[in-house]
Formats: structure tokens, C-alpha cells, sequence
């Protein structure tokens, strides 16, 4: 079942950069007019540009000037400003249809130091894979070894409403991914504000993600012990290590304007203290190991209580590639807000297409004021 599952993944992926290749000329290495250079695939940690939570999720992304509560940490830090008491959220993503890749995330917001401190844990995992040799390029059935790879991203931030319009926050990340006794680890940090203009429910967002350093890969199975001499008589054992290069993370800028269209005093077509809301937001992302991506996202609300999304990610590259442009990016979902003891229990679920790589399906449950 393992191996089968292994093979599907390798698969698509192989058949996404096989597609990738080919459309850059003879060798799969000159660019064409109609396919510029890029860098993807050139950073470490790429994990960090698939985002947590069903909101964000159902939304294709364009959640960074009206996200709030803890899911802020990882899309704005500065909408965590706005916890006024003890926010929990944590969230399963299954990612790739039944391709056997999990991400898991949990997050929490604390008012404290005249702000909210927040800390957050966001971590995938590919499930076991058979180990695989030369011999054995299939895996080891008889000693049924296996290993899986895991990324990680542990934070802790900071955010504060400096007046009734403006917000900012900031926080400190130690990332690290990697198999068992080889890993890379960095230091990075985000900052980010979001300003309420007061004009038809207009909020500008922007952050600035995982600024960070270069790091190399180390760990047990790089070091190996080599034995000097002259032939006829073993002098010493050498321990020595696997050169191994400088690898960047995934440095991120996101802009995004929403508005509240319909449901509080500021909204562009009133309706404060009715039933119904609709918000709407267009964000623009880019980063230096991909394409800048544009994206559209909608949510209705009923009574503050059901609440319907959906979003559109242009992500401006081959990846489509085995499905429609017209459908890929595409995602949807649904919430459900349920009144508890003084506090609010919210469910959320969110689909997104993911062409050859099938889906993105993410579950994600808060308790908040």
C-alpha cells in the first residue's frame, strides 16, 4: 500500500516537471519567449507557501486584510490584534487527495503586554515511504524499513493595535524539514499591518514572510568514517561529512485590499446590524521562487452563524498542467459558528482543485470570544 502511494506521488510530480521541462526548449534547459527563467524549486522549506485553515483555504489565499483570531499568524500577523481573550485554532489539511501527505497546524492567541502574544506550530508530514536502495528500488520488503519526511515551523509573535484603524504585528519562526539524522534548519522572521481606511469598509493588508538566512543540510547519515594509511597498515579513522550547499527559504511579500460589502455601518452598501454579510478581497502575492500570483475570494455570512466561501488563485505557471486553467485554483467551503458559554465554537471546511495532483481538503476548528 506504501509503495503504491509512493509511486502515485512520484508520478505526478514527475509528470508536472516533466511538463514544466519541456515547454523550456530543447534539453528542458533554454527558456522560450513564451516561457521565462524562474526559481522555483530553488528554496528550502516550500511547505511555508501552502496556507492553514479552511477560511483561508475556501478563499484561494485572500485573507490577509480581513483575517483575524489565531489563523493570523501564518497569513498576517497584524490581524491577531484583534483577540481580546484567550483564541485557540488548530486545523488538519489533507493535501493531494490520497497521496498519504498530512499538514497539522495549532495556534494560539493570549492578550498580554498591552498587545496579544501568539504562538504557533505548523507542521507536514508525507507519511512512511519504503526505504529504497540500487538493488531495492521498489523498497526493502523483507526488513520493512521506511522513513518520512517532516517539516516544521514554530513561532511566537507579537501584535498591537497602535489606534482604532491601524494594526501591526510581528513574529519570530524556527523553521526546519528533513528525514530522520539529515535535516536543514533556519531562523526567520515576519512583520505585518493592516489599516482600516474608514471608507466604505475598505482594509488595506500587507506582510512581508520568512525573511531569513542560508542554512545547509547536516545531520548523522552525512558522516561517514573513512580509514588513512598506507596500504599495508591502518593509521586512523577519519570521521568526515557530505559537502552539502547553502539553501534559502521561500521569502514572501503579500498585498491585499478587502472591503465589507455588506452587513456593518462602514460597508459600501450599509446594511449594519442585518443579517446577512458579504466581504470580498483581492490579494496579490510573490516570492522569490515563484511566479506572482493574484487572487479573489468571497465569503457570505447568515446571522453570523453559516457562513458560504469560496476564491480563485491565479498562480501565473505550468501547473495546471493535466487539468483546466479555468478550474485549477479554484476552491470553496462552508463554516459554522455555534454560541458557547460567552464564547463561539467555529467549524470550517474548505476544497480546493489541484489539477493533476487531485485536491486540498482542510478541517479546521476555533474557539474564540
Amino acid at each position: 500500500m506504501h509503495t503504491t502511494r509512493m509511486i502515485k506521488a512520484l508520478g505526478a510530480l514527475s509528470f508536472l516537471l516533466g511538463a514544466q521541462l519541456s515547454a523550456q526548449g530543447p534539453g528542458g534547459i533554454l527558456p522560450t519567449p513564451q516561457d521565462t527563467p524562474n526559481r522555483q524549486g530553488t528554496r528550502g522549506a516550500n511547505f511555508l507557501h501552502i496556507g492553514i485553515g479552511a477560511r483561508g483555504g475556501a478563499m484561494a489565499g485572500s485573507v490577509g486584510s480581513t483575517i483575524a483570531g489565531p489563523t493570523a499568524w501564518y497569513w498576517n500577523p497584524a490581524g491577531a490584534a484583534t483577540s481580546e481573550g484567550f483564541d485557540l485554532t488548530a486545523g488538519r489539511q489533507n493535501l493531494y487527495g490520497d497521496l498519504g501527505l498530512g499538514q497539522t497546524y495549532a495556534a494560539a492567541s493570549i492578550p498580554l503586554i498591552g498587545g496579544v502574544v501568539g504562538l504557533s506550530l505548523n507542521t507536514l508530514n508525507s507519511g512512511n515511504m519504503l526505504r529504497t536502495t540500487e538493488q531495492n528500488p521498489f523498497g526493502e520488503r523483507l526488513g520493512g524499513s521506511s522513513f518520512s519526511w517532516t517539516s516544521t515551523a514554530l513561532s511566537i509573535g507579537y501584535a498591537k493595535r497602535i489606534t482604532d484603524r491601524l494594526s501591526v504585528g510581528f513574529q519570530g519562526k524556527y523553521i526546519t524539514e528533513g528525514i530522520t539524522d539529515v535535516s536543514t534548519s533556519w531562523v526567520a522572521f515576519d512583520v505585518g499591518t493592516q489599516f482600516n481606511t474608514g471608507l466604505y469598509g475598505l482594509v488595506l493588508g500587507g506582510a512581508i514572510q520568512n525573511v531569513g538566512g542560508q542554512s545547509r543540510a547536516d545531520g548523522a547519515l552525512l558522516t561517514r568514517f573513512i580509514q588513512t594509511g598506507d596500504g599495508t597498515q591502518i593509521r586512523e579513522n577519519r570521521r568526515v561529512a557530505f559537502y552539502t550547499a547553502q539553501t534559502e527559504i521561500p521569502v514572501e511579500f503579500r498585498l491585499s485590499v478587502g472591503s465589507d460589502l455588506l452587513g456593518t455601518s462602514n460597508s459600501l452598501f450599509g446594511g449594519a446590524g442585518g443579517k446577512h454579510l458579504l466581504n470580498a478581497e483581492v490579494s496579490i502575492s510573490d516570492a522569490t521562487d515563484y511566479s506572482t500570483q493574484y487572487g479573489l475570494g468571497v465569503e457570505y455570512g447568515f446571522r453570523n452563524t453559516v457562513f458560504l466561501r469560496g476564491g480563485k488563485r491565479f498562480y501565473n505557471d505550468d501547473r495546471w498542467v493535466g487539468g483546466s486553467a479555468a478550474t485549477y485554483g479554484m476552491a470553496g467551503g462552508f463554516g459554522l459558528r455555534v454560541p458557547l458559554k460567552g464564547r463561539a465554537l467555529k467549524f470550517d471546511y474548505s476544497f480546493q482543485n489541484a489539477g493533476a495532483l487531485q485536491n486540498i481538503q482542510i478541517f479546521s476548528l476555533e474557539v474564540t470570544r
